[in-house]
């Protein structure tokens, strides 16, 4: 394989986009959803740039780990400013056969409540990840966030708050589970 002397990779910034970066690789982002902070202070031998209206990342003679952090950071950058200027959304539908669950939020503790899951009467707790707000309708949890990775968590820990134990996962399939996936009104994944 070639080894590379140079890696440079821009990204254009879109106009109503902020974007600042700290000399510790703080970034903050500014847009019309919202303003959201990264911390990638964590690389090391990466350079990251701001110059007018593009975001620059390089770095000198990169190895195969460094060169792949390089190309992870342009990518969360830019689903980050894809999703201040359209949201992301993730559907996920409540499923039961045995008891009648349901879901809540709680507000102040930053949680999503499954109550009555498999008719347990304490509710099994998720954590509610900053920036998500959630919409329930009927038997669907609707998780709306610009920032990808805090939504996709957000689905995860209520998937995972709802993990069945000591019984045959063939019978017992209740639960709630990410079924679509939206970027802005656009299906992006579905199961159908």
């Amino acid at each position: 394989m070639v080894k590379q002397a140079y890696f440079k990779d821009e990204l254009d910034i879109p106009e109503g986009i902020k974007i600042e970066v700290d000399e510790n690789h703080l970034i903050t982002l500014e847009g019309p959803n919202g303003k959201i902070t990264k911390d990638f202070s964590h690389i090391r031998g990466v350079s990251i740039s701001v110059n007018s209206n593009k975001f620059i990342i390089s770095t000198h003679f990169p190895k195969g780990g460094t060169l792949a952090l390089a190309k992870t950071v342009l990518n969360i950058i830019n689903n980050l400013i894809n999703g201040l200027e359209t949201n992301y959304k993730y559907i996920c539908k409540i499923c039961y056969s045995h008891f009648p669950c349901s879901v809540r939020v709680d507000e102040k503790r930053q949680e999503l409540l499954v109550e009555n899951f498999l008719g347990e009467r304490a509710p099994r707790r998720a954590r509610l990840e900053d920036n998500v707000t959630v919409d329930l309708k009927d038997d669907d949890v609707i998780l709306t966030s610009f920032d990808k990775e805090a939504l996709g968590q957000t689905a995860a820990n209520l998937k995972k708050a709802c993990r069945i134990r000591k019984k045959d996962p063939r019978v017992f399939q209740d639960g709630v589970y990410l079924y679509k996936k939206q970027f802005g009104d656009e299906v992006v994944w579905e199961i159908k």
